[in-house]
């Protein structure tokens, strides 16, 4: 049966977005909708897309990581407002553009509420400093580097504002995945391995999976540049050594998978019957953690959203571009991945692509359109 959904999906592979779209929207355990549309990859010659293809998932990384921190907190090894050098002692490091010490240092908070000012090169805004760290080069560089040459090249780069009074994306999530193995001295894969994933049963989620089956991984097409760009910066790392496990961005995952960790948000912290983490740690994670005084992710969400510790979430503050209630919590990834869940409904939309063109107006559209199921 045609619908809307189907009907925006045929319109964007038409124009050339994506070669093929994986997507799969439920509510209080029913299925509402699966697809798994076109090729996995560009060309008369390419194979179907599969339901189980490989997709970077970029950063919908942030938010298992992010779940992941929370278990640490809830068992004490991790708090929330302790300074990040406290766990990182080279971070201390840390200084404004004029070489001053911040006002306070970035907290755990900070760095799950993207308030700490460790922010990507293109999200800051003092052009003294953005051409400082566009000469730095972390953000190309991020997948290379071990973790140590990750927290010095953070030491070189001022912070872009106070710590906990702005919103502004970033190396965040890095620095906390290398947060939760400073407190477990394990390497992040293994520890969202055992506290999470397995748990889950999300056996082919991870930083270094599916090298042996490279015919899974779905491609973009060969015009997207930057969707080439960022998955070869991993590729070029994970071939060079032993990079970061980017908490960030690194991880690679198949629908199916994800699907297990997008209900398991959407049931508030459940697996069936058996709670990951406790209701008061779950609210914790998906409330809005920043309030109207600081600005929020609007160039990511557009208007009406706030940020929790892993995830935005819509608010009162002004009508949202597309139709979200109140509590729903959004994030998606800069190769086309995105997920919408609102815990309340027990509800979630998870979609796959490979796209970084137009991947903002693609999840957009997507994310109207699933609203007809509602109807």
């Amino acid at each position: 049966m045609s619908t809307e959904i189907d009907r925006v999906i045929e319109f964007q592979r038409a124009a050339g977005h994506y070669p093929g779209i994986v997507m799969h929207v439920e509510r209080e355990g029913a299925v509402l909708l699966e697809r798994c549309v076109g090729a996995m990859g560009p060309g008369s010659d390419a194979e179907p897309m599969r339901d189980d293809a490989f997709f970077r998932i970029a950063s919908l990384t942030k938010g298992i990581v992010s779940t992941v921190a929370m278990m640490f907190v809830e068992s004490g090894d991790i708090v929330l407002d302790a300074p990040v050098a406290e766990y990182l002692p080279v971070l201390d490091g840390l200084r404004m553009a004029d070489g001053s010490r911040p006002l306070r240092p970035p907290s755990v908070r900070d760095l799950m509420r993207h308030t700490s000012g460790l922010a990507y090169a293109g999200e800051t805004r003092d052009p003294a400093a953005r051409a400082r760290a566009d000469a730095i080069g972390l953000d190309a560089r991020l997948f290379s580097l071990g973790a140590d040459e990750v927290l010095e090249t953070l030491c070189r780069l001022p912070l872009c504002a106070q710590p906990g009074t702005t919103f502004r994306y970033g190396f965040s999530t890095d620095v906390l995945g290398l947060v939760i193995e400073a407190v477990s001295s394990r390497r992040l894969g293994e520890v969202i391995g055992d506290r999470l994933l397995e748990p889950l049963g999300m056996h082919e989620t991870g930083f270094d999976i599916g090298a042996d089956q490279p015919g899974r991984f779905a491609r973009a097409h060969p015009g997207d540049l930057a969707w080439s760009a960022f998955c070869s910066r991993i590729d070029d790392g994970i071939t060079a050594g032993n990079p970061l496990h980017s908490g960030g961005g690194g991880l690679i995952s198949t629908l199916p998978d994800f699907v297990r960790f997008a209900r398991f948000v959407a049931d508030g912290g459940f697996v069936g019957q058996e709670a990951l983490l406790r209701p008061e740690t779950f609210a914790e994670l998906t409330r809005d953690q920043l309030g109207a005084d600081i600005d929020g992710p609007f160039a990511f969400t557009g208007p009406g959203f706030g940020f929790s510790l892993g995830w935005a979430v819509c608010e009162t503050w002004g009508a949202p571009a597309y139709p979200a209630a109140v509590g729903e919590l959004t994030w998606s990834g800069v190769s086309g991945t995105f997920l919408y869940f609102h815990p309340a409904r027990r509800w979630f939309a998870v979609g796959f692509t490979s796209n970084t063109a137009t991947r903002l107006m693609t999840r957009f559209e997507l994310r109207r359109a699933i609203a007809s199921l509602d109807r």
